[in-house]
């Protein structure tokens, strides 16, 4: 028999959070507006946004949405932009904790791309990848294009450099965020078909859109800078850091295999200390931290009889990884960018959620597949996170000024609205394809 939902307890965790909302702002007050929190108050300042995070996605939760929309929302009331609890200057400071939760979410990825599983979907991932690649590229690009008289910044552009820009922001629009599909799938429990394919193409994607961006950043700067010639030795750059992000990925999932192997205790501490090591390995060499645990989770997984085991350990901590990191993600969203370009913004996410829709489900039918795939996997791949954010960084250094700020500026928009609806969506879908387990559901 389903139990009825408790009006009165939804009451009491709505007086909850915002109890704890009101000793935030209480702390806020006590410290002097020009000073940043450091030291003791930083880690007083995440420990109470942590706090109403979790209580944040309890609540959401009983209303059949993701916890990790909690956590954003949570994150972006507590944020610079509201009641300032974490200030800018300390969102920095915590990037080591975001890069420590990205390296778990990014381990639990490559041991969930299982090779069999792939194998038995080629097909439809092969088709879903292209066609979805090609028409969200090809069909935002034409939107920036077609609309951009009516925006006043691109409108004073002639129309190559409206095209570079237009090819910009299409290839970014093809990023999704690994750690949201692998966050709801360990939420939800999802298993089956469906869940492996959104996953499979997800972690596809994020070393092809890096590699279609720098083809695409070497054809666009020449557009965009009257000057500007090809310049494909970024690419090789790219290339460079790709393969040795691989190459120690490789090494990282060895040393993982022989800790399981051989010693096969305290495991979560093991592997903060290695993500510790590789994290400043990574930024004297500048590598691809996502792409080296991707490598690492996916050589334990496919290559020895432990993948299972390791999975395992990581989700049993999957809570204090998934709250501070989501928390964090939420404070970085800036809400004055988003209204600066508010409309630009609404039409190019609306465009790349219809293009994503389209993409999807030619590829699927081409596969041959069933109505649900067809009708719902495309929600899989709304969010936007890590990866989109780096590339936008990559086009505000290479175009400094008033282009690439620009092209920055929006993207940080987009990702705010796709981050908050992505999650919500990708549950949905994984509600209607019927993976979610009945012990999953939202309590």
């Amino acid at each position: 028999m389903k139990r009825p939902r408790s009006y009165g307890s939804s009451i009491v965790w709505v007086i909850t959070i915002l109890v704890f909302m009101l000793i935030m702002a209480i702390v806020q007050r006590t410290v002097p507006a020009q000073q940043s929190l450091q030291g003791a108050e930083a880690i007083m300042a995440l420990g109470l946004t942590l706090i109403a995070a979790y209580l944040m996605g309890r609540f959401v939760a009983r209303f059949g949405l993701p916890k990790i929309t909690g956590y954003l929302f949570a994150g972006i009331l507590t944020g610079p932009y509201f009641v300032n609890l974490l200030s800018l200057q300390v969102v920095e400071q915590l990037r080591l904790i975001d890069n420590i939760a990205l390296s778990f979410i990014a381990l639990t990825a490559g041991g969930e791309f299982i090779i069999t599983k792939v194998r038995r979907q080629k097909k439809l991932i092969l088709n879903v990848l292209v066609w979805q690649s090609l028409i969200v590229l090809v069909g935002v690009a034409a939107i920036v294009t077609l609309i951009a008289p009516r925006v006043p910044y691109l409108s004073a552009f002639p129309l190559p450099v409206v095209l570079g820009i237009a090819l910009l922001f299409g290839a970014t629009a093809l990023a999704k965020s690994p750690a949201t599909t692998i966050a709801i799938i360990t939420e939800t429990g999802a298993k089956g078909r469906f869940t492996d394919m959104v996953l499979g193409i997800t972690v596809a994607k994020d070393i092809t859109v890096v590699l279609l961006f720098a083809f695409i950043l070497a054809f666009a700067e020449p557009l965009i800078v009257p000057d500007g010639e090809l310049h494909f030795d970024y690419l090789l750059l790219v290339l460079q850091d790709i393969f040795f992000s691989l190459f120690i990925g490789v090494v990282a999932g060895g040393i993982i295999y022989l800790y399981l192997r051989y010693v096969d205790r305290q495991i979560f501490i093991f592997l903060m200390g290695l993500i510790l090591a590789v994290i400043e390995i990574s930024a004297a060499f500048h590598l691809e931290i996502i792409l080296i645990f991707m490598m690492a989770g996916f050589v334990v997984q496919n290559f020895s009889s432990l993948g299972e085991g390791l999975i395992k350990s990581i989700e049993s901590y999957s809570l204090p990884i998934y709250v501070p990191f989501f928390a964090i993600a939420g404070a970085s969203l800036n809400f004055e960018i988003f209204l600066q370009n508010w409309f630009f913004i609404i039409i190019l996410v609306a465009g790349r959620l219809v293009m994503t829709y389209v993409g999807t489900r030619i590829g699927a039918t081409r596969a041959g597949e069933d109505k649900v795939i067809k009708n719902f996997a495309w929600m899989g791949f709304v969010a936007q996170a890590g990866v989109t954010l780096g590339l936008a960084i990559i086009v505000e250094r290479s175009f400094p000024g008033g282009v690439g700020t620009y092209i920055k500026t929006v993207l940080i928009g987009m990702i705010a609205l796709n981050q908050v609806a992505g999650p919500i969506m990708f549950r949905y879908a994984l509600g209607k394809s019927g993976e979610i387990p009945p012990g999953k559901r939202p309590v």
